[in-house]
């Protein structure tokens, strides 16, 4: 069999693994055995499981994270770059299967893999802070007194949250929900008004 096809088959089998029980709970040999080949090849592809898993993490992650930074660094106004941004945080969420439970595992993690992944794409596709690209679109608005930070904090957290807890939300409200295309595009404008209406104008009025 090519290394290429080893190699996949290797990361389909710890993609599992690791869904099924974290970085901490994730056993070399169980990968082996998923993945049909003996340990001692396994390790001569991947030599620690953290480096497995971050190859996994990266492989679920990284276009995500891309999309991202990409979205960050338009040069949209205001408005049309906060629609921009909610649609591509709910797009790329809702359209991985496995983003809650990797998140969860990250969550509860002793050594978190996901803030270094970050930092590594940031580094490649984004120069200057993001933080300042954040910035200099709430100096468009009324309200730029307005901490990035807590902009920043305020879309994610409202736009990350259903995804996260889509497993509970889906046996009280139903899977069809989160199927439904209308609930998305409900729920990017939803977001865009709590946003706008209801931290930025209530921040103008303040000032």
């Amino acid at each position: 069999m090519a290394i290429k096809n080893v190699k996949e088959q290797i990361i389909k089998a710890a993609t599992k693994e690791f869904l099924a029980s974290g970085l901490e709970g994730a056993r070399m040999q169980a990968i082996a055995d998923k993945a049909g080949i003996n340990k001692a090849l396994l390790h001569y592809y991947f030599e620690s499981k953290e480096k497995l898993y971050f190859i996994v993490l990266k492989a679920q992650f990284s276009d995500m994270i891309a999309g991202l930074l990409q979205t960050f660094g338009s040069e949209e106004d205001f408005e049309p770059w906060l629609k921009h941004l909610i649609r591509t945080v709910l797009k790329e969420i809702t359209s991985r299967p496995h983003f809650s439970r990797f998140m969860l595992w990250e969550l509860n993690a002793q050594k978190k893999q996901l803030p270094r992944l970050f930092q590594e794409l940031l580094k490649e596709r984004m120069q200057g802070s993001f933080m300042q690209k954040i910035q200099a679109k709430l100096d468009q608005t009324a309200a730029a007194a307005y901490p990035a930070e807590q902009f920043l904090l305020n879309v994610l957290s409202l736009c990350i949250y259903p995804g996260l807890a889509r497993p509970l939300l889906e046996q009280v409200l139903g899977k069809e929900l989160f199927a439904s295309k209308d609930f998305i595009t409900a729920r990017e404008e939803d977001i865009f008004q709590l946003i706008k209406y209801g931290i930025l104008e209530r921040k103008r009025a303040e000032i």
